[in-house]
């Protein structure tokens, strides 16, 4: 698998795609990389399916690729190693539901391309609809993943079940959190990305001066993300 991946990443270079080319797909904040991690310290993803704007598969998994670059980066930075998947269903309908084949697609590139990178996904509020498409895609996720995914659904215990998690002043009032904005603003989410896409470029310029002079002191691992963590203390965190 790892040989695989490194093909992969050589022939696709994630690394290199550039916010210009993914904020169509951004603009409505259907996934986006939260400001605030989880009480693990791990970059929490924020996946709305009811903001969908775009129906172009192959545009739609570039985009959720660059995402997945970004909270690895900072999963790496925060030394978590994972990320958390928040998948929030409310207002999902079969208008804006991934088509199976895109569903599969982003299974196959998170279990084959980002192997352990996910801690956990969890799916707040899931619809029955939704249970069409865990059918369809269910026997292929392994089992280690499928471990890791968890459902809150409607009810007195949601609140308990959230806080176990995300620490709930960095949860919006919609979820059932303390946060009364919207965590994603697309002005502000545009030039956290512009810094980090400038930070990535310039770490790969460094790479490509240190290759040709022979020398291999310098990886991606030294890119600095622009978002600023202060983890969030828990007795899960040592």
């Amino acid at each position: 698998m790892l040989a695989a991946t490194l093909q992969w990443r050589l022939e696709t270079k994630p690394q290199e795609i550039q916010w210009s080319q993914v904020e169509k797909e951004a603009e409505t904040g259907k996934t986006f990389v939260s400001p605030h991690p989880d009480k693990h310290g791990q970059p929490v993803v924020v996946m709305r399916p009811r903001n969908q704007n775009t129906r172009d598969e192959k545009e739609q998994v570039q985009f959720l690729i660059y995402c997945l670059e970004h909270a690895s980066r900072l999963a790496d930075e925060q030394r978590v190693g994972k990320m958390t998947w928040l998948i929030d269903f409310e207002g999902y309908s079969m208008r804006n539901a991934p088509a199976i084949r895109t569903s599969l697609q982003v299974l196959h590139t998170l279990q084959n391309h980002y192997p352990e990178r996910l801690g956990s996904a969890v799916c707040y509020h899931a619809p029955g609809l939704f249970s069409l498409t865990w059918k369809a895609v269910g026997p292929f996720i392994d089992p280690v993943t499928k471990k890791k995914i968890a459902f809150i659904d409607k009810g007195p215990q949601e609140a308990s079940e959230l806080a176990e998690r995300f620490n709930l002043d960095h949860i919006e009032a919609c979820m059932g959190g303390n946060h009364k904005d919207m965590l994603f603003n697309l002005q502000q989410y545009r030039q956290r990305m512009e810094a980090e896409d400038a930070s990535v470029a310039n770490s790969i310029r460094m790479l490509a001066i240190h290759g040709t002079s022979g020398s291999h002191s310098s990886d991606l691992s030294d890119v600095s993300s622009n978002t600023n963590y202060v983890r969030s203390p828990s007795p899960m965190v040592a």
